[in-house]
């Protein structure tokens, strides 16, 4: 494949390391500060593109994808409160997307794990559950994309949960609201816990990241898959068909 890659940061340097160990090329790159007008002729060959730069370029790049009729894999943060509007220029546009909040083969896995959890404790009045993520101190957003992916999994499958709370409540904690809480630490490069808390006993679940290798892998992944389709998709749907 030739694969068109926006942002070569520490991230877009693993993608283009897993890229070429998959025996891919890539063909086109754009950085902060780029030309897209002028790098048309290069992501114009391009069977893929993949997005690891800002919140703020994602439209900008969606737009541009579906000018060149070329698939996207957006594994860009922060930006899911446009979610909407992304999924009308991929659909309008004729193109196809693929929208993670995190790439990593073993965190979906993971999230597959906590919704059968929370179908299980949700069954009993007697557990609570919450979700803490940790993450080094240069981390933009907060909570993490992948913490409220966790939360709104919970919610789908733990019936009395209703609403996220982010950061500590004004006084006690209602039982309908879901809290989803961070840490900024050092260099911690990733930790997401879910607790199941009774008066009896505590679970826990916990996905710890090693690098942003299971990332880049993932992105590859979904950029192999998306070829020749068309519509919007998550991440958690190339996970059912594998």
């Amino acid at each position: 494949m030739k694969i068109g890659l926006f942002g070569y940061g520490k991230m877009g340097r693993e993608i283009e390391a897993v890229a070429v160990q998959r025996s891919h090329n890539l063909t086109a790159i754009a950085d902060i500060g780029s030309d897209l007008t002028e790098l048309a002729p290069q992501f114009v060959k391009c069977d893929a593109l993949i997005d690891f730069s800002s919140a703020s370029a994602v439209e900008e790049h969606v737009k541009y994808a579906a000018e060149l009729k070329k698939p996207i894999v957006i594994g860009t943060t922060g930006w899911h409160d446009r979610t909407d509007e992304v999924r009308r220029m991929v659909v309008e546009g004729g193109i196809a997307a693929v929208v993670a909040s995190n790439f990593s083969l073993g965190v979906n896995l993971f999230i597959s794990a906590v919704e059968q959890a929370a179908r299980l404790f949700g069954q009993f009045d007697s557990f609570d559950c919450a979700v803490l993520e940790q993450h080094h101190n240069q981390k933009a957003d907060a909570p993490s994309g992948t913490a409220l992916t966790i939360g709104k999994a919970i919610m789908d499958n733990f019936p009395v949960k209703r609403k996220i709370r982010t950061g500590m409540p004004d006084g006690r904690m209602p039982k309908e609201e879901l809290q989803v809480n961070s840490i900024r630490v050092g260099s911690e490069f990733g930790t997401h816990t879910v607790y199941f808390d009774s008066e009896n006993d505590r679970i826990e679940l916990t996905h710890v990241s090693r690098g942003r290798r299971g990332f880049a892998y993932g992105a590859v992944l979904a950029a192999e898959w998306v070829v020749g389709k068309n519509g919007f998709f998550m991440f958690k749907d190339i996970i059912k068909e594998l």
